[in-house]
């Protein structure tokens, strides 16, 4: 069977529409971007020593990264470290 293109989206939504209402397996998506998919992350509310934060925000600057990310770095090593005992 010949291969279609697919059509050209403004949005994303409206490629969200258009995957929910069609069959894909004729479609090549070869020519189609990378897209890099993140987990959403959930807020929450976490109160901190303010010496504490400070030490953090000063290693994150270190780092050059946002020192949230930092500490999800760290909350994520330290459970995997202890899913592993």
């Amino acid at each position: 069977m010949p291969v279609k293109e697919l059509p050209d989206f403004k949005t994303p939504e409206e490629f969200d529409e258009w995957v929910e209402t069609h069959d894909t397996s004729r479609y090549s998506f070869e020519d189609a971007p990378e897209v890099k998919i993140r987990p959403k992350k959930k807020p929450i509310t976490l109160k901190v020593y303010p010496d504490l934060l400070q030490r953090v925000k000063a290693i994150a600057a270190r780092r050059k990264m946002p020192y949230q990310s930092l500490i999800n770095q760290w909350l994520a090593e330290k459970a995997t470290e202890e899913k592993g005992k």
